[in-house]
């Protein structure tokens, strides 16, 4: 299996694992994912899958008001909480704070650690405009920091998601023990 494999495994295993971070709770993906018009009917490879990604985060976090059209991007937290607060499982008191707390982290994260999210993909004839990283990189380390901390009553404590804790936080490093 390779890294790449792997890395997808387990990302899908934190929006399992944590109900804080499923992508079907945020209704904006959808329909970014509707505009980018991608050809039906036809398996994606790697490359492809999340440069497709990369471009559905910077519309919707573009769309839902996170951050603005053009670089230099800074997140707009009180959008973000804005937006979270229509989405969020109950008790918003414990969801809202962690979330929003979480993209504060990876902003600074992704400022410091940036290269860790780095990867050169090539060009995709169906994909017109060129995409910017910056929000599939948060969305990335928020995950990542979710896995690590999901709150206990948003957590799916299964033998596979201890294991996929377990990896995040042995594997890839605590996000909060790297924002110095």
């Amino acid at each position: 299996m390779s890294q790449q494999s792997l890395v997808l495994i387990m990302l899908d295993l934190s929006i399992k694992c944590c109900q804080l971070t499923r992508p079907s709770l945020d209704k904006g993906l959808k329909e970014c994912r509707r505009s980018l018009n991608l050809p039906n009917h036809r398996k994606f490879n790697f490359a492809e899958l999340y440069t497709i990604n990369m471009c559905i985060e910077e519309c919707n976090y573009i769309s839902s008001g996170y951050i603005e059209v053009d670089p230099p991007y800074r997140l707009d937290l009180a959008n973000i909480r804005l937006n979270l607060k229509t989405f969020l499982p109950q008790p918003q008191l414990e969801s809202l704070p962690f979330m929003v707390d979480a993209y504060n982290k990876c902003e600074v994260f992704r400022s410091l650690h940036g290269g860790r999210f780095t990867l050169h993909l090539p060009d995709i004839e169906f994909i017109e405009e060129p995409c910017n990283p910056f929000a599939q990189q948060l969305t990335i380390c928020v995950r990542i920091h979710a896995m690590q901390k999901c709150p206990g009553q948003f957590y799916v404590n299964s033998a596979e998601c201890r294991l996929a804790r377990d990896y995040f936080t042995q594997c890839v490093g605590d996000i909060e023990a790297n924002l110095a």
